[in-house]
């Protein structure tokens, strides 16, 4: 099927292909060439096209004349024509640095994207825009001291990411340019408002080095947070590059293995799945010497390795790697921006991360020197785009360069790559879901690709029933809610139910004789065949949905938060997730069904005043599980002093029961604990004594009595010699086990 796609694909535009796909627009990008050594491309204004940011500044290793921040304009929408417009002064305001990257993201979680410029030497602070959002679209205030930025650093890269799974955008960035003495990268932690605090304790297991370059944030060892990758231009003590795994709260520490390359002059690489095997492999300029390179993960479990795979050919002086699929294969090549070459440098990936050299009249031929580049879909065409910076040398060329691309058009949807929820949540919500997808795009974190969730909160568990057999359909067309369950019950053989209603393409197997539930959470009418019999159906989908934004975590990897809306008095969590990019393709996922379990702890019923006249009262501490062996404590206080008592609990509910001249609060069948002792004063009678039951250990003890989903309830008793029934008993405590 890939093969047959890719020939009609490629069959449909082979004049383009054949002759230039790439062509180079002259004069396109207004403003006075300079040395430019980065280029972002963001929609700052929200307007539906995609603006440019340029980082201007000269210098090699020593910094050179600071030049004006760049933000240039795209004229598309609202005029039909491609160009721009350099309004960097109006919009960023009269600032100059010796700027060396370009980052982006919704660092304040507005919904308008924010931008940091890194700035090398130490001349400067990082310059930290934000967008002024929907009272003035596309325009920044410079807030570096407001926001955390207050020391100079020596930055040349960086990237925004959750690296602590908390929902908001954080930043690394590297600290030790071209020319600055070693050290080691910055953590700069984020509040939620887009206030950031400089960790250096994130970073302190890390070792220094110089020559910093690149930064990439991305899930190396499929643990589901992000990693540290960074590239150095130098020769590094133990290994040149950075390979750093996160803790999971945003701490780094070396990797147990090294990136196996032994240049000293790599620039820049990339971060990507490169052999479809949903693990993440690297491209690297200079991998060895001055030749290009991949690096195969071999990641096997949680055992991470990586191989150098043979070296490519091309041994020019290069600056800058973007994974792109330019011939829309569904694999990713290469596009390298080149110092030294004649033209830029493009890579066929063959399917497995084997490439080879694309032809040479792919793009147009220019001998300028490219520092870096970007690749983003310019006019709204589906095609994606390429956009060069230049600097360094041969000054005559230092003009920024757009190469408008005639190729295929991207018909492919995002590839779910993989998904992680809990097996079971509590009903009061929120809940957090996680996803990873690979598209056409991979350009220093930037793919181009929007999700959202949409899910719905069921508070029933009400089935609608369909039956088959090779006569046909019992019920043709059904009706559910949103969320709601049909159950599709084979009579005969065993079938495959594909969902034929775009964007939804969904399977469901149903075993012969056996049955399959279908969940279907957004409103509408979806039709679906059954593949052997040939039979067709519909769903008719009523009542509504939610639908929340999911957050780039960074490395394609996607946090999705999402809300209760029933009140603590849901049954299952019913969700899909959307993602659609740049060229309007969208993937939905199957959609999932999460079970709702009440986590919440109460107190209730009376408590029996006990012969003293005090009211001995039940309380708990710490954090339930079945699994923790510790950490939860029961315990029941203003106690008899030096009585025996034990610990009554049932997993049948509450009561409300004389008993003994109290009240016995749980349900039959009821357990009990090991005797205790309430301890307290030694002597005389006092309400001194308490008692103290570790129920994590006991539920670790017993594991067959308890499960996730199981609700607990339970009362002490205790002795009371003077009391007519000898007998205290303190109030009750109900509680659900979540995990």
């Amino acid at each position: 099927m890939k093969s047959l796609y890719v020939s009609v694909a490629l069959g449909a535009f082979a004049p383009a292909a054949l002759a230039q796909q790439f062509q180079h627009l002259s004069g396109l990008l207004p403003g006075t060439a300079r040395w430019t050594e980065g280029v972002e491309a963001a929609d700052v204004d929200r307007d539906g096209d995609l603006d440019l940011f340029f980082a201007d500044g000269e210098g090699f290793n020593v910094a050179g004349v600071k030049r004006q921040n760049v933000l240039l304009i795209n004229q598309f929408v609202p005029s039909g024509t491609l160009s721009f417009t350099d309004e960097s002064v109006a919009r960023l305001g009269a600032r100059v640095s010796n700027a060396k990257a370009v980052i982006t993201g919704d660092v304040n979680g507005d919904g308008w994207v924010d931008a940091l410029v890194c700035n090398a030497w130490d001349t400067d602070v990082p310059f930290l825009y934000i967008n002024q959002g929907a009272a003035n679209p596309g325009f920044f205030a410079m807030e570096s001291a407001t926001r955390g930025f207050t020391a100079a650093v020596s930055s040349g890269g960086g990237q925004f990411g959750d690296i602590d799974d908390d929902g908001d955008l954080d930043l690394v960035l590297n600290d030790a340019y071209l020319g600055t003495a070693a050290r080691r990268p910055r953590v700069y932690v984020n509040n939620g408002l887009g206030v950031f605090t400089y960790t250096a304790a994130a970073m302190s297991a890390a070792p220094t080095k110089t020559a910093q370059m690149e930064t990439h944030l991305a899930d190396v060892d499929n643990d589901w947070d992000l990693d540290f990758v960074g590239f150095t231009r130098a020769a590094n003590g133990g290994t040149n590059h950075y390979l750093l795994l996160n803790n999971g709260a945003g701490t780094f520490a070396p990797a147990p293995v090294t990136i196996p390359s032994n240049s000293a002059s790599t620039y820049a690489g990339e971060v990507g799945d490169l052999d479809g095997d949903n693990d993440l492999d690297m491209f690297l300029v200079s991998s060895s010497s001055f030749n290009e390179g991949a690096i195969r993960n071999n990641l096997s479990g949680s055992t991470l390795g990586f191989t150098a795979q043979t070296v490519l050919t091309d041994s020019n002086d290069d600056n800058e790697i973007c994974l792109f699929d330019w011939d829309v294969d569904g694999d990713y090549d290469v596009l390298v921006g080149s110092l030294s070459n004649t033209r830029e440098t493009m890579w066929t990936n063959g399917g497995s991360g084997n490439f080879t050299a694309a032809p040479a009249t792919l793009i147009t031929a220019i001998s300028d020197p490219t520092l870096d580049a970007t690749v983003a879909d310019l006019d709204n065409d589906g095609r994606y785009d390429i956009v060069t910076a230049q600097g360094e040398s041969n000054t005559a060329q230092w003009a920024n360069k757009v190469y408008r691309n005639s190729g295929p058009v991207d018909a492919r949807k995002p590839v779910l790559v993989a998904q992680n929820e809990p097996t079971s949540v509590q009903a009061a919500g929120p809940w957090k879901v996680r996803a990873k997808i690979r598209d056409q795009v991979l350009d220093n974190g930037l793919n181009w690709v929007k999700a959202s969730a949409r899910y719905v909160v069921r508070r029933t568990t009400a089935v609608e029933s369909v039956f088959f057999n090779v006569g046909g359909i019992s019920q043709p067309s059904v009706t559910i809610s949103a969320g709601g369950i049909v159950r599709l019950t084979s009579g005969s053989g065993a079938d495959t139910v594909q969902f034929t209603s775009a964007p939804y393409d969904h399977t469901v197997s149903i075993p012969g004789g056996g049955s399959a539930d279908v969940v279907l959470v957004h409103p509408g009418v979806y039709t679906y065949t059954l593949v052997s019999s040939g039979f067709s159906g519909t769903i008719t989908v009523t009542g509504s949905d939610a639908s929340v934004a999911g957050l780039h975590m960074g490395g394609q990897q996607y946090r999705f938060l999402l809300s209760d809306n029933a009140g603590g008095t849901g049954k299952a969590l019913v969700y899909e997730l959307v993602f659609t990019d740049a060229a309007g393709n969208t993937r939905v996922s199957s959609p999932r069904t999460i079970p709702l379990i009440d986590c919440t702890m109460s107190t209730y019923c009376t408590a029996k005043t006990n012969s003293l006249g005090c009211v001995p009262t039940i309380l708990a501490a710490g954090s339930p599980s079945t699994v923790a062996g510790s950490g939860f404590t029961i315990a029941a206080q203003s106690v008899l002093n030096q009585k025996s008592g034990l610990f009554f609990f049932s997993l049948s509910g509450t009561a409300a029961q004389p008993f003994q001249g109290g009240t016995m609060c749980i349900a039959p069948p009821r357990l009990r604990s090991q005797i205790l002792n309430s301890g307290g004063s030694t002597s005389g009678n006092d309400c001194s004594g308490n008692f103290a039951l570790d129920f994590n250990a006991y539920m670790r003890a017993n594991p067959t009595l308890f499960g996730v989903g199981d609700v607990v309830t339970g009362q002490f008793w205790s002795r009371d010699p003077a009391d007519p029934f000898q007998t205290s008993l303190t109030d009750a405590l109900r509680l659900g086990l979540c995990q």
